[in-house]
């Protein structure tokens, strides 16, 4: 995937976020779809689309909620460094290390976003980021899978191309 696709489809999810689902959405906070695509870009791929994608459209996603400049920018970086560190470890055409990356990734999002406003004011509890984190990880764990399905196929499916290399995506 070139960074053309990679961008056009980052900014599709940053649409969908800031648009549909924090109206659509049930619950008082939007699944992190920008998060989701980090982490599965990261795990799939060598480059680094996911990060730069990640700080880029967290960077407008500050801007457009009007919080601190770069915190949820920093907070998508930090969810993807398990996943950027352990990659290699695990097969990606497996999806319980993908369930864990996901799950950490949002764990370490979610307190960190909290614990960099909480540092400049907020007055936020950590039992509200607590409380959000079962639904999150609920609802990045299905997204997650999904964008897997979609990207195994993609990827995996050229296996005897000439093209295709193997080991660690």
């Amino acid at each position: 995937m070139n960074w053309i696709k990679a961008g056009v489809l980052f900014f599709i999810l940053w649409v969908l976020q800031t648009t549909l689902l924090w109206r659509v959405w049930p619950f008082d906070f939007a699944p992190l779809l920008l998060l989701c695509a980090a982490v599965v870009f990261v795990r799939f791929y060598e480059t680094f689309y996911g990060i730069v994608f990640a700080v880029i459209f967290g960077l407008l996603l500050d801007i457009q909620t009007q919080a601190l400049f770069g915190v949820w920018a920093l907070a998508f970086v930090l969810g993807c460094l398990p996943t950027l560190a352990l990659r290699r470890v695990f097969n990606p055409e497996h999806i319980l290390p993908l369930v864990l990356f996901s799950s950490a990734a949002t764990v370490i999002s979610v307190l960190t976003a909290w614990g960099i406003n909480f540092i400049f004011g907020a007055p936020t509890s950590v039992l509200l980021a607590i409380a959000t984190l079962p639904v999150l990880l609920i609802t990045h764990t299905v997204i997650c899978i999904v964008l897997h399905i979609i990207f195994v196929r993609t990827i995996i499916k050229h296996r005897r191309d000439r093209r295709f290399v193997g080991g660690a995506m």
